[in-house]
């Protein structure tokens, strides 16, 4: 049973709404944020939060901060925790006109449903070692790790298939950041802007961490990527809508070639830092190129998507790209 709570959304004349990025969570608690009663479904919230308006369904975290141009051209945007309500309205045909998601998810989905086409690539990978030092990857160490058999999980794995420290996965990265913190570990992967508030913390304790390995980086060394990182968060639309939605979709891209940290620190401030899935607005606006967010038509990088694809041992379905 998913956990539900309200916010009012307030959208003052030019006011961006704004929201914050993939944020890892346990995979048995997912929570959204809405403007609507919480005992309605994922598809009656859209309806009533929307009316009119384009409606959009979020992850917290990276994602969420890539969705700000779509708020801020008019969409009524709902942000979730966890990937159920992802999978369940990815599904349906009468859902949200966009759903934000993970490509892997949103692929498997539309070899079942046939709903949403993948129109472009928003995030491409946010993750990073954080470590006293760069002998992270030694025997008799540990690295705290989450997402075993979820996007994070898969891609450490390809890039160390033997890694030399013990590997101990947590439910989400928040669990496995504290880890580090308490001293439980002696290193671990985390997304950003988690990453950055793992080194405060650990700062203000007296102990030293920083960024050792940044896995995007590994990831385009290791296949020979044309993009930095790999194809994660992705902008999935109705099917045979996109021209429909072009307009909102350039909003989006403008935004995100054109946001700068004092934007993002005040749409994070504004709607607040918790409901968004990220540590605080200035870590959010500081990470904000950490994150790796930029949109890329998925018909312009079907070769990186493809090579992505294949961790997971799927292949791209027939008609899902926006051509």
């Amino acid at each position: 049973m998913s956990f539900r709570h309200g916010l009012k959304w307030l959208a003052a004349a030019g006011l961006s709404l704004a929201m914050a990025g993939c944020s890892a969570s346990s995979a048995t608690s997912e929570s959204s944020v809405s403007s609507v009663n919480p005992a309605e479904s994922g598809l009656d919230q859209a309806e009533e939060l929307a009316g009119d308006k384009l409606s959009v369904l979020c992850p917290t975290g990276a994602p969420a901060l890539a969705s700000l141009g779509l708020a801020d051209a008019g969409a009524a945007v709902e942000y979730v925790d966890g990937q159920d309500l992802l999978v369940s309205e990815l599904s349906k045909t009468d859902g949200y006109d966009m759903i934000i998601a993970p490509v892997n998810v949103g692929i498997k989905t539309w070899k079942d449903a046939g709903a949403y086409q993948l129109d472009g690539i928003l995030t491409w990978g946010n993750l990073y070692v954080v470590s006293p030092d760069e002998n992270w990857n030694e025997s008799g160490k540990t690295i705290a790790l989450f997402g075993e058999q979820a996007v994070p999980g898969m891609v450490f794995t390809d890039l160390y298939p033997e890694c030399q420290a013990n590997m101990e996965f947590y439910p989400s990265v928040s669990e496995a950041s504290a880890a580090l913190v308490a001293g439980k570990a002696d290193s671990a992967m985390l997304a950003q802007p988690a990453a950055a508030g793992a080194i405060a913390k650990a700062s203000q304790d007296g102990t030293t961490l920083s960024v050792v390995d940044d896995l995007q980086t590994a990831w385009q060394d290791a296949h020979e990527s044309d993009q930095k990182g790999y194809p994660q968060a992705a902008l999935f639309v109705k099917k045979g809508k996109a021209e429909e939605y072009a307009s909102q979709i350039d909003a989006l891209k403008t935004y995100i070639e054109n946001a700068t940290p004092e934007k993002i620190e005040q749409a994070v401030d504004a709607y607040g830092a918790e409901q968004l899935g990220v540590p605080n607005a200035k870590l959010a606006a500081s990470t904000w190129d950490a994150q790796n967010i930029h949109y890329v038509p998925a018909k312009d990088c079907k070769e990186d998507l493809q090579k992505f694809l294949d961790v997971f041992s799927i292949q791209i379905p027939d008609g899902i790209i926006v051509e």
